[in-house]
């Protein structure tokens, strides 16, 4: 009955609308305003639609509940008749023997019921107390070989960048000033007399950033079975980078013709010499550089200049030393480092991994890339001096 109702007043409301509709029609038809009694009658009808619309509303509002209603009323049967079920076949389920503990069939024994309470009594065994277990499998386990990433990787160092000043730059291409010498003296002017001017000369340069980069292709099947894989190539391609970077900073050092020179057939005399030519040009001394064989025979030297015997004293001078390979022996560079020469960084080792390679997505290979932008320049040559020996220094602690 609700339903018929309900679509009763259905029924209704789109007869109501189609009336509204038609005699909209008609006035657009006639092309002018609707009469009187046309406006009064859509009126009427349009508040007949609004009390059905509201009414239509609560009847469909009461049959979704209705309906929501009739269907937690039938789960709760259904519920009710598996419950009813289900302990009827509990019921009518076999009742199982329960098994009696050791101690309950121990007491129940004939051997402790006939014990008189003095000496021992009669052993009592019960079923299944002691069972025998099948004999242990001596067999080596077939498990796959430990995987062993092999010794310590290397550790990759650069000496030289540690020491050069550093600059972070945002751009591809820098434009930088120098300033010439050391600072510039004042004059002695009397008073009233014309103050003599400056002499400060600076230049502006312009270097270019240069791209190091290279390359590693890996396997998918690599990386879903040895995950570490990933990050052994990524270091090695950083350690790549640093050494490259490492080896560009040392020809700009050694390549440059504007750095004081310094020749002595002593390479310990020799690098004090540099010491002093720094500082004559107004500049602090903050490291030696120089090459592995070159720092092994100016430890000789200074051990033997001591009478220590063979003692590494690692400094000079009161300066620390710099062993850098890609400086070539009977060369040695003193001075200020971090004005001396800059690094022009554009930003960290970047690292990226694809397959967007030539054909490498269809032979399931990925490409771990690293890359860096750098340039070096010798911003203050003055702050620097090259030592150029004549004579090893070990030549020299031999013929002692």
């Amino acid at each position: 009955m609700a339903h018929a109702y309900l679509r009763r007043k259905i029924e209704e409301r789109a007869s109501l609308a189609d009336l509204i509709d038609s005699t909209l029609e008609t006035v657009a038809t006639r092309g002018d305003d609707p009469t009187v009694e046309e406006r009064s009658q859509i009126e009427n009808w349009s508040t007949r639609v609004a009390a059905l619309d509201d009414e239509i509303g609560r009847l469909e509002a009461q049959a979704r509940g209705n309906r929501r209603f009739d269907d937690l009323a039938g789960r709760v049967a259904r519920d009710d008749e598996d419950a009813e079920r289900r302990e009827a076949a509990r019921r009518e389920a076999p009742v199982e023997t329960r098994s009696k503990s050791f101690g309950e069939q121990f007491v129940e024994s004939d051997a402790f019921k006939s014990y008189r309470g003095r000496g021992s009594m009669e052993p009592v065994e019960f079923e299944g107390f002691l069972e025998q277990r099948a004999a242990i499998s001596l067999a080596v386990l077939d498990l796959p070989p430990q995987m062993w990433d092999g010794p310590s990787p290397y550790v990759t160092t650069t000496p030289l960048l540690d020491v050069l000043g550093r600059e972070r730059v945002s751009q591809n291409s820098v434009e930088y000033i120098t300033w010439g010498s050391a600072d510039p003296q004042a004059g002695e002017v009397a008073e009233g007399d014309l103050k003599p001017e400056a002499d400060i000369a600076p230049t502006e340069n312009t270097i270019t950033l240069k791209t190091y980069a290279h390359w590693k292709a890996i396997t998918r099947q690599a990386l879903e079975d040895y995950s570490r894989i990933r990050s052994i190539v990524e270091g090695k391609l950083r350690g790549g980078l640093a050494n490259k970077l490492e080896s560009v900073a040392a020809g700009v050092l050694t390549g440059s013709t504007e750095i004081p020179s310094v020749v002595n057939t002593d390479l310990l005399a020799g690098v004090r010499q540099g010491i002093g030519t720094v500082e004559a040009a107004g500049f602090r001394p903050t490291a030696i550089v120089l090459n592995p064989t070159d720092y092994a025979n100016l430890d000789l030297d200074a051990a033997s200049e001591a009478g220590n015997g063979p003692v590494r004293f690692g400094t000079f001078w009161g300066l620390r030393a710099v062993s850098v390979g890609a400086i070539p022996e009977g060369e040695i560079y003193v001075g200020n480092f971090t004005e001396g020469e800059t690094w022009f960084d554009r930003n960290t080792t970047s690292v990226y991994m694809t397959d967007s390679h030539a054909d490498y997505f269809i032979r399931n290979l990925l490409v771990v890339l690293a890359e860096q932008r750098a340039a070096f320049a010798i911003t203050e040559p003055n702050a620097l001096a090259k030592v150029t020996a004549t004579a090893p220094a070990l030549a020299k602690a031999a013929a002692k």
